[in-house]
């Protein structure tokens, strides 16, 4: 197993080496060869190929599981009891015992018939084989086992094995050939998406040019509400000025309205000693002439001997004397 993966990192280094290098041919080669290598081992499985890997356990301990063999072609007449062959079994054989498509087991038996010859072959681990091996089902006789390299090729059975491969291949496709796919892509784009390219070219121009002008209203309108901002602040400084001598002149106002309030106090307060010293020497005072009505004052020219007053008694006698 030690060996296996030491080989397996070998093999890596040196293809990455040889990918660093360059050049469209050289990455054609080795996808080619790649792709060879993966289509040689699935056709091992089919026992197509002069190797194959051993999968199972019946041929322990001649044969382990993960060793690959080698096979060598033989003629049908050429086989003896003891060999240890690899033939192929039929689909209809196949679905009925659950056998894979290949397998190499020993021969215990060659028999003759009518049909031709036949072959019954066993397992070394295991019981004799159901079926007799034709010999256009003969494949070869293996001749050399290499051990543990045929792990690889068994991954190939699995459904996960091919998905994994085929995965990887196209991963290996797009590594080599990312540049060129990279420019066809770029050509392509420029074909097909050329006029709309073109367009948003012309329409971010034109943005551009819009942007440009909003900006510069921007700014004028920016300045302009520095400016309004500056008088604002101005104006206010003016009103807190206005406002501080319009509260001393309320102030003052509220002081006037307290002294008329007392003012008219004081007022009023004479006003009712008056009216109580006018009460009090009308009611003392006693009157003077007699009441007269209103209608018996008649009014008489001046100089009329009635305006003239009346003489007393004090005339009277004066004029006797």
């Amino acid at each position: 197993m030690k060996r296996t993966v030491e080989w397996i990192a070998i093999i890596a280094t040196r293809l990455s080496s040889f990918l660093s290098i360059g050049g469209v041919v050289k990455r054609t080669v080795v996808l080619i060869v790649i792709i060879a290598v993966c289509v040689a081992c699935f056709l091992s499985i089919r026992g197509t190929m002069p190797f194959m890997a051993v999968f199972g356990t019946s041929m322990e301990p001649e044969l382990h599981a993960g060793n690959l063999i080698l096979i060598e072609e033989t003629s049908p007449s050429d086989i003896e009891v003891g060999d240890i062959i690899v033939f192929t079994i039929p689909a209809a054989i196949r679905e009925t015992y659950n056998y894979p498509p290949v397998i190499a087991h020993r021969v215990i038996d060659i028999r003759t018939s009518e049909r031709g010859v036949t072959f019954r072959t066993k397992g070394d681990n295991t019981g004799e084989d159901p079926f007799g091996v034709r010999p256009q089902d003969l494949r070869g006789v293996v001749s050399k086992q290499i051990s543990y390299l045929g792990f690889p090729l068994l991954f190939f059975q699995s459904q996960q094995g091919l998905i994994f491969i085929a995965l990887s291949l196209l991963l290996l496709a797009l590594y080599l050939y990312g540049d060129e796919l990279n420019l066809g892509k770029q050509a392509v784009h420029r074909g097909l998406f050329a006029p709309v390219i073109e367009e948003s070219q012309r329409s971010s121009q034109v943005i551009a040019q819009r942007l440009e002008t909003t900006e510069k209203g921007m700014d004028h309108t920016q300045q302009a509400l520095n400016s309004f901002a500056s008088a604002i602040a101005e104006y206010a400084g003016h009103l807190k000025s206005h406002t501080s001598a319009i509260q001393g002149l309320s102030e003052a106002s509220q002081e006037l309205k307290k002294g008329a309030a007392e003012q008219n106090k004081v007022l009023e307060r004479l006003m009712e000693t008056i009216e109580k010293k006018t009460t009090v020497k009308e009611e003392v005072t006693p009157p003077t002439e007699p009441m007269i009505p209103e209608a018996e004052k008649v009014k008489f020219p001046p100089g009329c001997f009635r305006t003239r007053p009346k003489p007393t008694d004090h005339h009277k006698t004066s004029g006797a004397g």
